[in-house]
């Protein structure tokens, strides 16, 4: 596991994740003393009042644990909004569905620029369970015209009677539950945790039929067995996930960003140790065991699981390509060339190097753009990678 080295946190912290891991300890004892990786992440990010996601810590952008896209730059919402046009004029009032919305600065740049169109939005829904983070998202967007502020909501679950317009989910996937698996003498084991007097440990037990043939499946779709000692992370439940997700839209667009890979890239022999990646403190590692509750677990999404998903539901893959490319089209540097004061240019372009650069994020994350019930112009001068999933 990792060695990164990290402060202390402060005594409320440490409260916290004590009290994390005595209603986990709890959870384990209720599963027989054995918790999958799945049920063991679900509880330490979701968990209401305990969770990462669902308690009260700080993690977004300065003074956070990471940083995501849209707090590096206005630009990236700028981009995402001149991409969301050509789909939201085919309606007369469109709607905007995000999910999982962050500090709110990506919706906040998004309603800023569509302001300078022609599109009038009838709501823009902010679907997040987490009761810190919609207190950001607020604070943030009550800086927007009234007129804007009185068309956002906020949601607990997705709306009953789709939305006409467009879902976008930018860093939502990467953080979903999902099972660790390691091949041991070409048998399958399911990676979880249990207690050894009184210590969380990691423990390996004989696969689930689910996770078993879930496995299977990936091994024939990539054309190859899983070699002894390979260890790595599959989502069992997506497909229930993208279902609950199409529910929220009747028509429209749905645009996916976050860094991950095509099948079999995310399975190649050279990712043998899995894709999975925590940050606490502003600082990636690989131990996902560290202060339960304080520290966010995630892992590379498989684009081609988003891929299938999708199809199986009527949904058309219009575009898969590099965050690069797909901020590029969507007229980024026009935003650039207008900005007049010489010190904002400079630190804008200082941003778009951040967002654009190969190993930073520029090709690390990637753009899925899905359709439903809706004819939408291929974007032009976009690599595509649709051949790739």
């Amino acid at each position: 596991m990792s060695k990164t080295e990290f402060e202390k946190p402060d005594q409320e912290a440490l409260n916290h994740t004590m009290l994390v891991q005595e209603h986990l300890k709890n959870e384990v004892s209720d599963h027989q003393g054995w918790l999958s990786f799945y049920n063991f992440m679900n509880f330490v990010l979701y968990k209401p009042t305990l969770g990462y996601y669902t308690s009260g810590t700080h993690k977004i952008g300065l003074g956070g644990d990471f940083t995501t896209a849209p707090e590096i730059s206005k630009l990236f919402g700028i981009a995402i909004a001149n991409q969301l046009l050509p789909a939201l004029r085919k309606y007369k009032k469109p709607s905007i569905l995000e999910v999982g919305a962050g500090s709110g600065k990506l919706a906040f740049d998004i309603i800023n620029q569509l302001n300078n169109t022609n599109v009038e939005l009838d709501h823009y829904y902010i679907l997040e369970i987490s009761g810190d983070l919609k207190d950001r998202q607020k604070r943030t967007l009550s800086q927007l015209p009234n007129e804007n502020q009185v068309k956002i909501r906020w949601l607990n679950k997705l709306p009953e009677e789709g939305i006409e317009g467009a879902i976008i989910a930018n860093e939502v996937i990467d953080a979903l539950p999902f099972e660790r698996f390691k091949i041991i003498d070409n048998d399958i084991l399911q990676i979880g945790i249990t207690y050894e007097g009184g210590q969380l440990i990691e423990k390996e037990k004989v696969a689930s039929p689910l996770l078993r043939e879930a496995i299977k499946n990936v091994e024939k779709d990539i054309g190859r067995s899983f070699d002894t000692g390979f260890v790595s992370e599959i989502q069992v439940h997506f497909d229930d996930w993208f279902k609950s997700i199409d529910k929220g839209l009747k028509s429209g667009i749905a645009l996916f960003i976050d860094y991950g890979y095509t099948r079999k890239d995310y399975y190649s022999l050279q990712k043998d140790n899995g894709n999975m990646i925590c940050h606490f403190q502003n600082k990636a590692h690989i131990d996902p065991y560290i202060y339960p509750g304080l520290q966010d677990i995630s892992a590379s999404i498989d684009f081609s699981l988003l891929a299938d998903s999708a199809f199986n539901l009527g949904y058309q893959v219009e575009l898969y390509c590099h965050q690069s490319d797909f901020l590029m089209s969507g007229d980024i540097l026009a935003s650039i060339d207008s900005e007049t004061d010489d010190k904002e240019r400079i630190r804008m372009n200082q941003q778009i190097k951040q967002l654009f650069l190969p190993n930073i994020m520029g090709e690390i994350f990637k753009c899925m753009l899905l359709s439903k019930k809706c004819n939408i112009t291929h974007l032009e001068g976009v690599k595509d990678l649709r051949h790739m999933l």
